[in-house]
């Protein structure tokens, strides 16, 4: 039987296993399970000297650690502290995540890839930690990590700005690219405060030369600061500091994004998720050209008079539009004949109807985000897009209410309750409705609604479809939505179970 003061010493000879990550060599397992059944019994036996139940003992060897307890029983909690102790840490040592063979780790590790939907894009594989993080917690997991190309094919930027130094070298990005190999590049970048322009163009630089490689590619310049321009003087740069203030400007040169001319477009053959927005100069009619498989574009950025095409740009891959306010010159010159889903902030209802009509009716999701009260403006949208399944209405919360404004909601259920022959004016085909409230709301004209457009005997022999489904989010924090679900919930029994009320 192995005594107390012995396993000091098998501690020492496993140390270098306790106080890291490495898996135990076969050997190495069978002897610490040979000494963890030898430590519980004796730590079993000292227990039962010491009538002491689990709970206690752990107790006890904290409150020994603390010299709260008479020297006359010194010697049997230090040989209880040590044999305790070695069981704690030796035991994790033989951990099943220990011994786990590359391929399962390989596959566990390519589960922290992000999913396909840029609009949830998941940021583990930032340049600060990502697959360098793996690597350090043993040796088994930093070769794999390494000989995993998909990990080093997705990362992040964000905070660049001269404090970080240009938060990541332009080694670490080369590095960080070769690991890559040849697989398609997901990139996320998001570029803020007081920016170090030559820095971050030789990095743009890099990224924008591996763009025949892009499958996702999300890019975000906010407002900065210029970075302060030394000259020798002191005086001189506390003057800068004390008159910096954001700029509206772009920080590179859209040469940089696009290629130096229309001869001379950078080809992105493998694109198929793309966004820009902030001061980011960049051509969206050079990408449509660059990008035939592009299926998701998102713009957020000004689109200056010298971008737009002599004649319209037809694409016919583009499933998904996101187009601010901002970007509205977009649309007036472009042709998406297989558009699915279409977010839009309405600079003029002419221009998206009219660019709804040029696409053709095969759309079937419209978000709206509204700058301006909404009302009398949805009809002559929503009449362009007959096969509509899904809307959701957003208004903006930094518009200054107007006459009317108060009643917007009510007159978008209005419209939506106007039947003709047994059938719905608006969208027919609608059966999912998402819209924000407010605590103007009136609860019993949605349920009107709901009741005219949810029973099967109004769209039963008609070219329509049930309603089935209704979101309804405050606008605010302030708003309680209680009021509203209380009153519907009272009278959810008379629509039948056709319909699905949420509240978010």
């Amino acid at each position: 039987m192995i005594t107390p003061s012995e396993f000091y010493k098998f501690s020492q000879t496993y140390l270098h296993l306790t106080t890291s990550n490495y898996s135990p060599l076969d050997c190495e397992s069978e002897e610490i399970e040979h000494l963890l059944g030898e430590a519980q019994t004796t730590m079993e036996g000292l227990r039962h000297q010491l009538a002491l139940d689990d709970n206690e003992m752990e107790r006890l060897i904290i409150a020994w650690r603390d010299d709260d307890y008479s020297q006359t029983t010194e010697e049997k909690y230090s040989a209880l502290c040590e044999v305790y102790n070695f069981v704690r840490h030796h035991r994790p040592v033989l951990a099943a995540v220990r011994r786990l063979p590359p391929e399962i780790i390989g596959e566990i590790f390519l589960h922290t890839l992000s999913w396909d939907d840029w609009t949830f894009y998941h940021r583990v594989h930032n340049t600060r930690l990502g697959p360098w993080s793996y690597s350090r917690v043993s040796h088994l997991w930093r070769t794999v990590s390494l000989s995993l190309s998909q990990l080093w094919c997705e990362f992040s930027f964000n905070e660049i700005d001269a404090a970080a130094c240009c938060e990541p070298p332009v080694s670490t990005l080369k590095l960080w690219l070769d690991r890559s190999g040849d697989l398609p590049l997901r990139i996320y970048g998001e570029v803020e405060g007081d920016a170090t322009v030559p820095c971050y163009e030789a990095m743009a630089r890099l990224i924008v030369s591996q763009c025949h490689r892009w499958e996702i590619f999300v890019w975000e310049e906010a407002l900065y600061t210029r970075a302060t321009v030394a000259t020798g003087d002191v005086r001189d740069t506390e003057a800068v500091e004390n008159t910096a203030a954001p700029c509206r400007q772009e920080l590179l040169p859209g040469e940089i994004w696009d290629g130096a001319d229309a001869e001379h477009v950078l080809a992105r053959p493998q694109l198929r998720q793309f966004h820009a927005g902030g001061t980011v100069k960049s051509n969206p009619f050079r990408l449509l050209q660059s990008a035939p498989n592009l299926t998701t574009l998102s713009l957020g950025l000004d689109i200056p008079s010298h971008f737009l095409p002599a004649t319209p740009i037809v694409h016919s891959r583009l499933r998904l539009l996101d187009v601010a306010w901002s970007a509205s010159k977009f649309i007036d010159h472009l042709t998406l004949t297989q558009l699915e889903k279409f977010a839009v902030t309405p600079f003029g209802v002419s221009k998206v109807v009219a660019f709804l009509r040029r696409s053709g009716s095969t759309l079937e999701e419209l978000y709206i985000r509204d700058p301006v009260p909404l009302g009398s403006h949805l009809s002559p949208i929503l009449n362009t897009v007959p096969r509509l399944k899904r809307l959701s209405l957003e208004w903006a919360s930094d518009v200054v209410p107007g006459p009317g404004y108060a009643n917007n909601r009510v007159s978008v259920l209005d419209k939506f309750s106007v039947v003709k022959e047994g059938q719905p004016v608006l969208v027919p085909s609608l059966q999912s409705l998402s819209m924000e409230i407010d605590e103007s709301f009136q609860p019993q004209r949605l349920l009107r609604m709901l009741e005219l457009r949810s029973r099967p005997s109004i769209c039963g022999k008609n070219n329509c479809q049930l309603l089935k489904n209704v979101e309804l989010k405050g606008e605010s924090e302030e708003v309680s939505l209680a009021r509203v679900k209380s009153y519907i919930l009272a009278r959810e029994k008379h629509l039948g179970s056709w319909v699905q009320i949420s509240f978010l």
